[in-house]
């Protein structure tokens, strides 16, 4: 081989070696632009996404598709056994019913739910023993599903954001939080209030999410709704993390039950329609048979993911208060009043009637009175309760 088949040889590798060195730094360039995008795009209040998945894919699984991680579902965690010794000497606080007396003083559980049409049905909003209905920009509403003994709940979902009076209505419970991603003026409240909030999005509690596509049996649902927990999950994670799990010395629960509270001098509530706006409505329909209403939203059943099973509640409560624009927010969010004084209505037994609601403070629970002041007694059971505002009102017949 000659002097310059040699220098020819070289040249040639160097160009190789050039070329791999030039292509190597073209894909550095382009992953660190794509960082930087999304460290100055997202935000906590951003809508999970794909970035968000918080599980590893399964380790089983060698299929390329990029969705796989969006399809894990972690085995499940086996929920506590049932004791059927248990005593059930306790009282529901949230319901009236029985309960086992070591559960009747932990703190309940808030989850915000999502509410897009896209998004039903639901999980778990079945087992709830208390459901918020509220207002959201663009004339939509969220839920807020309250528990008091989470632990057997299959499945809760599709999890979203919450939002400062979201924040003031879990404390109004003295409840643990579960959303995942808030508003800057929820994580404001956070701070102020000093609640528990388990967040998907940001903060150390995210154990307790996961997400699933295929949380409606038959249908798979977009990534944005697909965040959820589970009862045992929750029982899981909750004595680990560093807050009070139960509420505190002098607590009362403001609640009160009666076996039977439809009202005695009540209107006709046989059907119940709420427009919340020309996007939302829901009906509650009474079954005299079951002594419950049932609940359709935009024409269709509110049924339970879990189990295909009605949400069905014995209470329905309105609290009439001041919504409005959130000032200098430019996202179109809410302002939303949760304390002092209003006026509503309280249906059961397919009977209305008006009632006054008051909050002294963030940090206090709702009381309920007739409009002489006289106590609001509830029928034991569970309870649906719509934020509106003050100049709408229901329709009854």
């Amino acid at each position: 081989m000659g002097k310059h088949e040699v220098k020819k040889k070289k040249s040639g590798t160097q160009k190789v070696l050039i070329g791999f060195i030039a292509v190597f730094l073209v894909i550095l360039v382009v992953l660190a632009t794509v960082m930087i995008r999304d460290v100055f795009s997202n935000t906590p209040e951003d809508e999970p996404n794909n970035g968000d998945i918080l599980l590893p894919t399964d380790p089983n699984d060698d299929d390329d598709d990029d969705d796989d991680d969006d399809d894990y579902v972690p085995p499940p965690t086996p929920p506590p056994t049932p004791d059927p010794d248990a005593n059930l000497d306790g009282a529901n606080p949230l319901t009236g019913r029985p309960m086992d007396s070591r559960f009747d003083r932990n703190r309940p559980i808030a989850v915000v739910l999502n509410n897009l049409t896209e998004a039903l049905p639901l999980n778990g909003v079945a087992d709830a023993d208390i459901l918020y209905e509220y207002p959201v920009e663009g004339g939509l509403t969220r839920m807020l599903a309250i528990y008091q003994d989470v632990f057997y709940v299959e499945k809760i979902g599709s999890i979203r954001s919450a939002r400062h009076y979201t924040v003031q209505l879990a404390n109004a419970y003295d409840a643990i939080l579960v959303a995942a991603g808030r508003s800057p003026q929820a994580q404001t409240e956070v701070r102020n209030l000093g609640i528990p909030f388990l967040n998907e999005v940001e903060g150390p509690h995210r154990e307790i999410f996961f997400r699933d596509r295929n949380r409606i049996p038959g249908r798979r649902v977009e990534n944005l709704h697909s965040v959820v927990t589970t009862g045992a999950r929750l029982y899981e994670w909750l004595p680990k993390y560093n807050f009070r799990i139960e509420h505190e010395t002098g607590f009362e629960p403001s609640l009160s039950f009666i076996g039977d509270g439809t009202p005695s001098r009540g209107s006709v509530a046989n059907e119940i329609r709420m427009r919340f706006s020309s996007a939302k409505s829901t009906t509650f329909i009474y079954d005299s048979n079951a002594k419950i209403y049932n609940v359709r939203q935009s024409n269709t059943d509110f049924v339970d993911a879990n189990n295909n099973r009605r949400a069905t509640f014995t209470n329905i409560v309105f609290i009439k208060t001041s919504v409005s624009g959130l000032q200098g927010d430019d996202a179109g969010r809410l302002e939303i009043i949760t304390t002092g004084s209003g006026a509503g209505y309280f249906a059961c037994g397919g009977r209305y009637i008006p009632i006054s609601w008051s909050r002294s403070d963030k940090s206090s629970q709702f009381v309920y009175t007739h409009e002489d002041g006289t106590p609001l007694n509830f029928g034991i059971g569970k309870t649906y309760i719509c934020i509106i505002p003050r100049n709408l009102d229901p329709a009854f017949e």
